[in-house]
């Protein structure tokens, strides 16, 4: 039985989060979907499965570009329906990002 292990350091997590806090200040929220993307790649391309003391890097292969036109129309749909969307978003995103690692 394998596990997670995810290799996140205090300071490159701080520059992460204060980048995109601005970011979304800025854009007034519309990066907000873009930083969800994002924030899972963070944490998946500094994850290692561990197996029986043998670590496996873990890779996404999600790119903010190549997402552009998903993120926007799910942004556009949840503006229409007052944020409903959203909640089917999320669970739709969680399936993206989880059919994207890979295991090297």
């Amino acid at each position: 039985m394998g596990k997670i292990k995810c290799n996140l350091t205090f300071g490159d997590s701080l520059l992460f989060l204060l980048g995109w806090f601005l970011l979304i200040i800025i854009t007034c929220g519309l990066a907000a979907p873009f930083f969800i993307l994002s924030f899972s790649k963070y944490l998946i391309n500094r994850s290692v499965l561990v197996e029986n003391s043998f670590e496996r890097r873990m890779n996404s292969n999600l790119s903010i570009g190549g997402d552009f036109v998903y993120l926007i129309l799910w942004t556009i749909l949840s503006i229409i329906t007052f944020g409903i969307a959203g909640i089917f978003f999320i669970f739709s995103l969680g399936k993206r990002v989880m059919n994207s690692i890979e295991i090297i």
